[in-house]
């Protein structure tokens, strides 16, 4: 089944290649090791930029069981990029960096063909 999977993943590469909207990227920020003759001082931070296929939808509202829900931010569909996503990393979204505030992987069990994440507006 793993085969499956993998062939999935590299279809939905391919098409959010293809369709994909403005320049996302996909950005850590990790604390170098701090100078051994001052280890009291912490290292600089060092951020990595990973360039992302994606689409970027806009949130707005919805109506879920009769109660309006209003939202504003961006739902980022995402292939999977060389790094595993953490809530902690950061999505720029052409240019505009954005906190990510849920991050779901595509399915949600077995491997991932995918990735959603929600920013926050």
């Amino acid at each position: 089944m793993a085969g499956f999977y993998e062939e999935m993943q590299e279809f939905a590469s391919e098409m959010l290649g293809e369709f994909k909207q403005g320049v996302v990227t996909l950005n850590r920020t990790l604390t170098a090791p701090p100078d051994p003759s001052t280890p009291w001082i912490p290292g600089e931070p060092v951020t990595t930029a990973y360039p992302l296929f994606a689409i970027v939808k806009r949130l707005h509202q919805r109506y879920e069981n009769g109660v309006l829900i209003v939202e504003t931010g961006d739902m980022v569909t995402f292939a999977v990029p060389v790094v595993l996503p953490a809530l902690s990393d950061t999505l720029a979204i052409d240019g505009v960096e954005r906190a990510i505030t849920n991050l779901t992987p595509i399915p949600a069990a077995g491997s991932v063909v995918a990735w959603k994440a929600w920013c926050a507006a």
